[in-house]
């Protein structure tokens, strides 16, 4: 490799987005681990992702209908607030609001 002046890519380290609290009680698992659904809007879901656009870090959040499986909300922004969850909740109420 060295002949060839390949070098091995060098990763970031991965930032840490959750220090859990090692007291609190944990949460209720309100699904009991059922990820199937009866009828549209019985059961909805959620995920935040980190993607890389441009050389900048961006915040996905996407809300889905278990029984559909279709993504009925989502949003992207520069950061992990709370209103980051909000917006695509926001968004996935009034989806099925028109629906």
């Amino acid at each position: 490799m060295r002949m060839h002046r390949i070098e091995g890519r060098h990763l970031r380290r991965r930032k840490r987005t959750t220090v859990p609290d090692r007291l609190a009680p944990p949460a209720p698992d309100l699904v009991k681990r059922t990820f199937s659904a009866g009828r549209l809007d019985e059961m909805w879901c959620g995920d935040i992702t980190s993607v890389q656009v441009g050389g900048m870090r961006l915040y996905l959040a996407c809300v889905l209908d278990i029984y559909s499986r279709r993504l009925i909300g989502y949003t992207m922004a520069s950061h992990m607030r709370a209103e980051l969850v909000i917006d695509a909740l926001t968004m996935a109420v009034a989806t099925r609001a028109a629906a």
